[in-house]
């Protein structure tokens, strides 16, 4: 069967200057948002259009014209899509390369494509022979000035350069021509031209995504598509627990993204369903409901809608094959799934399924642009006016009368509707949709000491193929370290995920001398089944450990010791990591930092677990036993959330006395029998109790403290010195503090002000411990009392430090300031105690001016122990905003803040500080 499209050839499609153009239409519609720390950010169509402009006349100014090869590595957002229209609007060829991609590899790149310019953040260097433009640093033009002339537009004009193979080998980079991408793109787009006047009156239309930029499939849905479409693209990083609260937070309608995060997603929320005894209820009617429309399923799973938001309706996958099991787990949960297919070379949409077909394993019907046929042994082959012309400096792309050979065995049903079953060629497709070159690693391989010979090829896993390394090495090699040292040397998504030691002789070949990679792979499959049969249950924590690594990461947990690095030893991606934290969780209750174990070691995870079983706590900075990280590290334990302490050890909106001997926390998310949870008091937002709080501060609250305090205020003129909101860090004497400054800051900044309080007194509630009814009532009431005439939320001083700090992000992006006493308790007079470590990181990822104060006399109006004021008088010092870099160590920002604030304290009082003061900056 050949689907064939008579005026495929004929597409023309909208050109990188209309598309820019286009962008004007849609004015001040949000086209992105993207997160920065715990903040989200936005970026207008408007600013969008000015900023591509921009861009290109920047890259102008830097030397690149039509024709020249413009490298673009840095992370998704607006930015990167800026130089990509900058660098096309000129006529340039954009290079896109991996944020994760290494020196060496962008070397070898700017070499093979002649490139002179590097669009990248700081800090990247650029290859020798390449000017360095920072990433986003590029003005708007004023006014009447002149824009980018783009010339007539040539079809033909190469625009993009993009390198599919790896590091090690001879890079192969993709010809893709404007004409490519225009073509490949106008079906989708004229059928919503006719549609437009029906989808322009819901205004943004907000979807995730977890794409990568530097793929052509992550283009196509970020880039391409959705700025056509006038759609609102909210970057989030590929980790289920962001990607479940960005949708709730943002309000999301449905996800761009890989296979292997749906399957991620979905464990996740099975995780949360079962923690909450709702998993079970949630399969029976699941498989009851399998078979109703869509529209109607989500009223039989309320629990999933809340996880996901109420707008959340689409799944949009592709990058690698979606395994029917996760299709069928989402669509049967009422949600919408709609899978692509297509490859780099072809521009790189080939289908699209229907998502009210709702037919598993179905990649949809070919774009009209194309033709599609089978070949002799089932490959599929494509032709039209998007396939690549060839590959750079070596030709191959389409072949005979114009078919590219996909590598990718397929069927077509009656309808027309392709279904790919398996891979003809070598090449490897993980299952975060990465192609991955055995030549690559192989050469890598070849270079560690001790490897006499090694065969790469791909082992089936969950939605794709892990990368395996068949080894014959000297005498006397490590094979360990051999695949640590070609790992090192590797891209993320080419590491190595599992290795045997080949010990008969050679391996099996052709007559001609060729590796029989099949043979090869069979007894390999064997040999890991015959293992699996014979394996026992793990009799010790460790055991347990390392079974949980070696199922995550599909080897033999026998060759997994305490030393062996998850990223460079098994080389785990980042969502291998994030699928290694689920797995924790479900297994042992412990909650793993993500973001912490791209330098863990299976040691690290043993003492971590053990440290939790014995109720112990491991050491700030790093695992327990673990020796010191060779670089700074936040002061986070590799243990956070559901079982260790929070690096925040404590904070309070209207203070604490001094803690005694057995009022430490336990370290458990939610203690047995416990009957409450942490909760975010979102309802304290709503307009009516804003309105009614508001009242009674300023007809009651100020009035009162003004009574007895007679507060002063110095060093007002520091709030002008930055945009509000601010993170205000005080040191803390009564319960007065807070009443204080919702007193005497200006009444735009108070009238917000958002007061961290502690979990410590009212652990029943926050399900900290367990507890009888009536002390639970009694603490709600307590809390929710709280809550409503300060705008205050719970700090934890036990699990749930993220969740604190995300709802944080929240109010200060709603425009409230931020009110935490890092001192955890009330502390005398004239004395300054340590700050916990938690602020460093509240300062960093708050990414707001932070405002040192320090508070005097309120210990004296209201001190510990006493219920009713005395008259007395307080006075309130700012320090000057501070801000920290993203990158900023944790420990360091603790250490300037209780710096800055003690030399307000000795300004105001003439009394040094007890505690030492922070380096200098």
């Amino acid at each position: 069967m050949i689907l064939r499209h008579e005026s495929a050839p004929q597409a023309r499609g909208t050109s990188i200057s209309e598309r820019v153009e286009r962008l004007r239409s849609f004015d001040r519609r949000t086209a992105y948002f993207w997160r920065e720390g715990v903040r989200w950010r936005g970026r207008s169509y408007s600013e969008l259009h000015a900023r591509a402009h921009a861009c290109a006349a920047r890259l102008g100014k830097a030397g690149a014209g039509p024709g020249t090869p413009i490298l673009i590595q840095g992370p998704p957002g607006p930015d990167w899509v800026e130089a990509l229209f900058g660098a096309l609007l000129l006529g340039g060829i954009a290079v896109p390369l991996d944020e994760a991609t290494p020196e060496s590899f962008r070397a070898e790149v700017a070499r093979r494509a002649s490139a002179k310019l590097l669009v990248a953040p700081r800090g990247i260097p650029n290859p020798e022979g390449c000017s360095h433009v920072v990433m986003g640093d590029w003005s708007v033009l004023p006014p009447g000035s002149a824009s980018v002339s783009t010339g007539e537009w040539n079809p033909e004009a190469i625009a993009e350069l993009v390198f599919t193979s790896g590091t090690t080998g001879e890079p192969k980079g993709v010809v893709l021509t404007h004409g490519n991408l225009a073509s490949d793109f106008h079906p989708i787009e004229r059928g919503f031209l006719k549609r437009e006047s029906f989808v322009r009156p819901f205004g943004e239309l907000r979807m995730l995504s977890a794409l990568p930029l530097s793929h052509m499939f992550g283009q196509a849905l970020n880039v391409f598509l959705p700025l056509f479409m006038g759609l609102t693209v909210i970057f989030v990083p590929a980790r289920p627990h962001e990607v479940l609260e960005a949708a709730r937070r943002m309000g999301a309608w449905g996800l761009f993204t890989v296979p292997r995060l749906m399957d991620l997603l979905g464990a996740e929320v099975r995780r949360i369903l079962r923690e909450e005894g709702k998993l079970e209820s949630f399969e029976a009617r699941r498989s009851r409901f399998a078979s109703w429309p869509f529209y109607l399923q989500p009223l039989f799973f309320l629990r999933l809608q809340r996880l996901l938001g109420w707008r959340f309706r689409l799944f949009v996958v592709g990058g690698a094959a979606l395994p029917e099991e996760v299709q069928r787990f989402w669509q049967e949960s009422g949600y919408l799934v709609v899978q692509g297919y297509g490859l780099t070379e072809t521009a790189p949409i080939v289908s699209i399924s229907n998502p009210f077909e709702r037919r598993a394993g179905s990649v949809g019907k070919p774009l009209g642009i194309q033709e599609v046929k089978l070949g002799p042994d089932s490959e599929v082959l494509v032709r039209g006016p998007n396939v690549t012309r060839g590959y750079l400096g070596a030709g191959g792309g389409a072949g005979d009368e114009g078919w590219f050979h996909t590598g990718d065995i397929g069927e077509l049903d009656e309808k027309g509707r392709l279904r790919i079953r398996g891979r003809v060629k070598d090449v490897i497709v993980t299952a975060e949709g990465e192609n991955v070159y055995p030549g690559d690693v192989e050469a890598a391989l070849a270079k560690a000491k001790g490897v006499r010979e090694a065969c790469v090829l791909g082992i089936p896993g969950p939605g794709g193929e892990k990368v395996h390394a068949a080894l014959i090495l000297e005498e006397g090699a490590d094979a360990a370290a051999c695949v640590e040292s070609a790992n090192a040397a590797l891209q993320p998504k080419q590491r190595i995920k599992d290795y045997m030691v080949w010990t008969e002789g050679d391996f099996p070949r052709t007559a001609t001398g060729k590796i029989r990679k099949g043979l090869l792979r069979e007894r390999i499959l064997a040999s890991r089944t015959q293992e699996a049969a014979v394996a026992g249950e793990p009799s010790t924590a460790f055991e347990g450990v390392r079974r949980v690594v070696a199922r995550v990461a599909r080897v033999d947990a026998s060759r997994i010791t305490p030393e062996t690095r998850l990223v460079e030893g098994l080389g785990f991606a980042s969502l291998d990591l994030v699928e290694l934290a689920v797995a924790f969780e479900e297994e042992f209750g412990v909650s793993l930092p993500e973001e912490r174990l791209n330098e863990a070691t299976v040691g690290d995870l043993e003492r971590a677990v053990v440290e939790v079983t014995r109720g112990g706590r491991p050491a700030s900075g790093t695992a327990p036993g673990a020796a010191a990280p060779t670089r700074a590290a936040p002061a986070t334990p590799i243990v956070e959330g559901g079982c260790t302490t929070s690096p925040w050890p404590g904070t309070a909106a209207h203070g604490e006395p001094r803690a005694e001997k057995g009022d430490e926390p336990r370290p458990a998310a939610a203690a047995p029998g416990a009957r409450g949870s942490l909760r975010m008091p979102r309802w304290t937002r709503l307009l009516p109790v804003r309105l009614l709080r508001r009242l009674i501060q300023e007809l009651l609250l100020r009035p009162f403290v003004f009574l007895y305090a007679r507060p002063a205020i110095v060093g007002r003129k520091h709030l002008r010195a930055a945009r509000a909101p601010f993170l205000f860090v005080a040191n803390h004497h009564s319960y007065f503090d807070t009443g204080l400054l919702k007193t005497v800051l200006p009444w735009s900044i108070r009238a917000g002000l958002a007061p961290a309080m502690t979990t410590r007194y009212h652990r029943v509630y926050f399900g900290e411990v367990p507890g009888g009814a009536l002390r639970y009532w009694k603490e709600r009431l307590q809390v929710r009392l709280v809550e409503f005439f300060f705008n205050a939320w719970p700090l934890p001083e036990t699990a749930g430090f993220r969740k604190s700090l995300s709802y944080a992000g929240e109010l200060a992006d709603e425009g409230c300031s931020l009110l935490i006493f890092p001192e955890g308790r009330h502390v005398p007079e004239g004395e300054l105690e340590r700050f916990r470590a938690g602020i460093g990181i509240f300062a960093r990822d708050l990414r707001m001016p932070v405002v040192p104060v320090y508070i005097e006399g309120s210990g004296d109006v209201l001190p510990d122990g006493t219920y009713w004021p005395r008259f007395g008088k307080a006075k309130l010092v700012l320090g000057a905003p501070i801000h920290f870099e993203p990158d900023a160590d944790p420990a360091e920002i603790t250490r300037h803040l209780e710096d800055a604030v003690g030399k307000l304290m000795f300004v105001t009082t003439g009394i040094p500080p007890p505690i030492p003061s922070a380096p200098s900056r």
